[in-house]
């Protein structure tokens, strides 16, 4: 479980930066023969996206993005290292300027460093669905699923100023 928080600044209409910082708070490492407990840890991202197909009034709008990752967590007796490439897929449609479901497809990969051994992920995509709720004040509210490749859950409280 990590805890987290993003910045996102618009380059143009279409085109979005976005950079993110946080902590790793509870986890575990599971094998075998044994089972690892994380202590602190530290996660960071940057990211890309571009608006490929804005909405029409009967198409949705399609987002293409890429992004690294990075993170680090203390899992005794030495660190768990983690670097993620990934690119995404979002296709969603805003109904009443609030409310936003989409689908979205993911493929990544990169090394885990762990034990003196390198490794990768079990799996190297990730399909999934969620929604953003527009609010009053700039505020609003997101969830997303993705229950096929990498499972997932995540839920979020954004600001716009």
């Amino acid at each position: 479980m990590a805890v987290s928080g993003s910045l996102e600044y618009r380059l143009s209409d279409r085109l979005t930066f976005a950079a993110a910082a946080g902590g790793i708070v509870a986890g575990q490492l599971v094998g075998a023969d044994a089972r690892y407990d994380f202590r602190a840890g530290a996660v960071g991202s940057a990211s890309l996206s571009v608006l490929a197909l804005e909405q029409g009034r009967f198409t949705p709008f399609l987002m293409l993005a890429g992004s690294l990752a990075v993170s680090g967590v203390a899992a005794a007796p030495t660190t768990y290292w983690a670097v993620d490439a990934r690119v995404s897929v979002t296709v969603g449609y805003t109904f009443f300027d609030r409310f936003t479901p989409y689908a979205v497809g993911r493929l990544f990969g990169g090394p885990v460093f762990w034990r003196g051994q390198a490794g990768s992920d079990l799996y190297h995509y990730q399909v999934g669905a969620g929604l953003v709720v527009g609010l009053p004040f700039g505020l609003d509210l997101s969830a997303e699923v993705a229950p096929l490749g990498e499972q997932r859950v995540t839920a979020g409280l954004g600001v716009s100023f």
